[in-house]
């Protein structure tokens, strides 16, 4: 372990990743301001459900992006054409792009690239738009392009084609840790010197009727006794599910040598990324933690810090009991000790769970974090379980320095991803 703040870098500026720019579609509304109050704030965006009608369903309430025209950032056409899932990658990439300043820079396009993602894609849109057509109408009236608007490798070909990005063009679809994955994968890139700018992020729309139809009928949604904004309970003892949210998130990362050549604003470095898998099963998770454990450990290790060199976790908590059952011991199993001693928070009851966004919008609310030395607040924690016995940081927002700080992720089918980001020091690692 490496003594915080103290050591030179091992990686050169051209090998080091930065964030320049953030872009967030959610529940809270569109773009960072709202996004951040509502995260720093502890208001909810949670709501019963308005777009169909869920009166007959066990749960009926999701966080569902209010007052969003697709037309304000694509055409009519394509407004028509395109998933939702495809708007709120490209509403939440334009931020993104613009906060950055990068298209302005003069970069050559085929070093700039994208990696993108998403769960469900075109189901929850698109796909239910298509078989309504085909069943109450005909095979023949369905729109022929629906085919390539479906799969989630849309998300990244219209941000490519939004902004002229002709370098790497990657796509992932890794459920709930898609926007670490993507980032990830933008990371590689970067540091193999394929581009120097990507755009990175997930985006998803789940909340329809047969996606959250079956989500009710999986049993894995809270059936939200306490209305809306008291539904998602991460860590406490009467949690009783996750609560659906869709919208999008988004970065610009680039090279730390590029971003400072052209004298952007820097959010923070991302120091690594690790993934690991329980595989065990597509829906039931394992509360042991090992496995989150372990790539918080890799994450670590490829970062040369330590446990006690982490001040703050953005955790995954979704208020399920062995998913926020896993997130605990894992902190325990791979930081010892010091996991009591630093705070921990989700804010999922703020977003709910919008799978392949999660990541992203987690990623934001740790930049902002680190600009404001504010720790965003848990949340619905008014009975902490036992069994998360470590300091979630319950219903108020904190005041704390962070220079480190950890995500973490678990998707269905067992999937676990650990990320960490530090404030930006052009001398240090």
């Amino acid at each position: 372990m490496l003594t915080k703040g103290k050591l030179k870098s091992t990686r050169s500026l051209d090998k080091r990743v930065v964030i320049t720019g953030l872009g967030v579609v959610s529940c809270c509304g569109v773009g960072m301001k709202p996004f951040w109050e509502s995260v720093r704030d502890g208001v909810s965006g949670l709501r019963y459900i308005e777009s169909f009608d869920a009166s007959g369903y066990k749960c009926q309430v999701a966080g569902e992006v209010p007052n969003f025209d697709p037309r304000d950032y694509v055409g009519a056409k394509d407004a028509q054409r395109e998933g939702r899932f495809v708007h709120y990658a490209i509403a939440a990439a334009r931020e993104a792009v613009e906060d950055s300043g990068v298209l302005s820079s003069g970069t050559d396009p085929y070093l700039m690239g994208a990696a993108f993602g998403s769960g469900a894609s075109g189901l929850g849109s698109v796909v239910d738009l298509t078989f309504h057509t085909a069943h109450q109408e005909s095979y023949r009236a369905m729109d022929a392009t629906a085919v390539v608007e479906m799969p989630a490798h849309a998300t990244t070909s219209h941000v490519s084609i939004e902004f002229g990005l002709k370098g790497p063009s990657l796509t992932n679809s890794t459920g709930c840790v898609t926007s670490i994955v993507s980032v990830s994968q933008a990371m590689d890139v970067l540091r193999s010197g394929a581009a120097k700018v990507m755009v990175a992020g997930g985006s998803e729309a789940p909340v329809g009727p047969i996606p959250f139809f079956l989500l009710c009928k999986l049993g894995v949604l809270s059936p939200c006794k306490d209305g809306p904004t008291k539904s998602c309970k991460p860590y406490d003892l009467n949690r009783d599910g996750l609560v659906l949210g869709e919208g999008g998130s988004a970065m610009v990362v680039e090279t730390a040598r590029h971003a400072m050549d052209r004298g952007a604003h820097i959010y923070a470095e991302v120091l690594s990324t690790a993934h690991a898998c329980e595989a065990h099963h597509m829906v039931i998770a394992l509360p042991t933690g090992e496995e989150l454990a372990q790539a918080l450990r890799v994450a670590m290790a490829d970062a040369r810090i330590g446990p006690t060199d982490i001040d703050y976790v953005c955790s995954h908590g979704i208020g399920s009991k062995q998913y926020d059952e896993a997130d605990t011991r894992a902190l325990k199993l791979a930081l010892g000790d010091h996991a009591y001693k630093i705070a921990v928070s989700s804010i999922k009851p703020v977003t709910g769970q919008p799978f392949a966004a999660a990541g992203g919008m987690q990623v934001a609310a740790v930049c902002m974090a680190i600009a404001e030395d504010i720790i965003p607040p848990t949340l619905n924690l008014e009975t902490p379980d036992p069994a998360c016995d470590l300091d979630y940081v319950p219903g108020r927002a904190r005041r704390a320095r962070v220079d480190v700080a950890a995500i973490n992720g678990h998707s269905y089918g067992g999937a676990h991803s650990a990320m960490l980001l530090r404030r930006f020091d052009p001398d240090f690692a």
